[in-house]
C-alpha cells in the first residue's frame, strides 16, 4: 500500500504538533511552596520543571490547596536521599 500526499501531511502535521507540546512542556516551571513559613506569612517556593512536577505528583511529593502547590518533604536533600513522603 501506498500513502497518499494527504496521509502524508496529516502525519508530518501531528509530528509538528507534538514537538511543539513537549517543548513547551519541557519550558514550563510551576512554582512548589515549602509548608514550614506559611505560619509567619513568609512563602518561599522552589521552581520545578513539569517533569518533576509529574513524578512528584506520581509518588505524593506534592499536594495542591486552593491554587497553591506545596511540598510534602525536604527539597533541600539530594534527589536520592529524599524520604518517601507517604
Amino acid at each position: 500500500m501506498t500513502r497518499t500526499a494527504k496521509e502524508r501531511i496529516a502525519a508530518a502535521l501531528l509530528l509538528v504538533m507534538a514537538l511543539v507540546l513537549l517543548l513547551s512542556g519541557g519550558m514550563r516551571s510551576y512554582k512548589v511552596y515549602d509548608r514550614g513559613g506559611e505560619e509567619f506569612g513568609l512563602l518561599t517556593f522552589t521552581p520545578i520543571s513539569d517533569l518533576d512536577l509529574v513524578i512528584d505528583a506520581t509518588f505524593s511529593g506534592v499536594e495542591r490547596k486552593g491554587d497553591r502547590l506545596y511540598t510534602t518533604y525536604d527539597r533541600s536533600e539530594p534527589r536520592g536521599k529524599r524520604s518517601c513522603p507517604t
